[in-house]
């Protein structure tokens, strides 16, 4: 019987993982792209809705369509500054 422990020590260790593991692959890095900064616009102050007077009144009117185009002029050069970094992605990316 002492002669069968090195024949089980050895089965063990192989059946446990000691024996050699395959080496993982591993993936490329990434790519890093350098990007130039673009103009991104700063955020508007919105003139202010009187809430003392009724929501369709003349003045609040006014100061709406006023946040409209502010609004309107924003997301106009908001999109511009998107553009601007995506004209920087390299072809096929």
């Amino acid at each position: 019987m002492p002669r069968a422990w090195p024949l089980l020590i050895a089965s063990i260790a192989l059946g446990s993982g000691c024996a050699a593991r395959p080496v993982p692959v591993v993936p490329p890095a990434p790519v890093v792209v350098g990007a130039k900064p673009c103009a991104a616009p700063p955020r508007p102050a919105l003139p202010p809705v009187d809430r003392a007077m009724p929501f369709d009144a003349p003045a609040n009117v006014d100061a709406l369509l006023r946040r409209d185009d502010i609004h309107r002029s924003y997301a106009e050069a908001l999109e511009a500054a998107l553009a601007c970094y995506k004209r920087q992605i390299p072809e096929g990316r």
